[in-house]
């Protein structure tokens, strides 16, 4: 379909990411998804990749494919992340370092790369999700908050960084 939208959607093999792949295939995007996992859903216009997003290395290889793939991208939705219900007084540093590196270095990482291939166009759009922890200051939830409420910020001034090159 030489005329279908690009999308890399992260966090695809299960859950809301799943039903979004299936969702803009559905409506004859063609999809690229992503987890750390593999995927069992199959169609002819979603291709899978198995990728830990907080490493740079994975990350630029799932560009690369895309590139190579499609010669463009026009949207990403980054909906891969991490919780862990834990009080602030049990909650270990590993989970912690887990958290913020899928939900913030990970979405960095996606923007960055993307935003180099939606560059070239001078288009793209780059939709960011956060969490209802986030205003509803949720305990228990205190780190998983606070990573996505820096997505959030990190999402405000993306977007006027990103804006001369046509991608909001």
């Amino acid at each position: 379909m030489p005329d279908s939208k690009v999308m890399l959607i992260t966090g695809t093999r299960k859950g809301i990411g799943r039903f979004l792949a299936e969702y803009y295939v559905n409506r004859d995007y063609l999809v690229e998804g992503c987890s750390r996992n593999p995927s069992e859903w199959k169609d002819p216009n979603y291709a899978h990749h198995q990728v830990d997003i907080a490493d740079e290395s994975q990350v630029k290889t799932i560009f690369a494919s895309i590139r190579k793939r499609h010669g463009r991208l026009d949207v990403i939705i980054n909906n891969a992340g991490i919780a862990s219900m834990n009080h602030i007084l049990l909650t270990p540093l590993d989970t912690v370092s887990k958290i913020t590196d899928t939900n913030l270095k990970g979405a960095f990482l996606v923007c960055r790369e993307g935003a180099k291939l939606m560059k070239k166009r001078r288009f793209g759009r780059i939709v960011n999700f956060s969490t209802v922890a986030v205003p509803m200051q949720l305990e228990g939830e205190a780190i998983y908050a606070a990573s996505k409420s820096a997505v959030e910020t990190f999402t405000k001034v993306l977007a006027r960084e990103l804006s001369e090159f046509g991608i909001t």
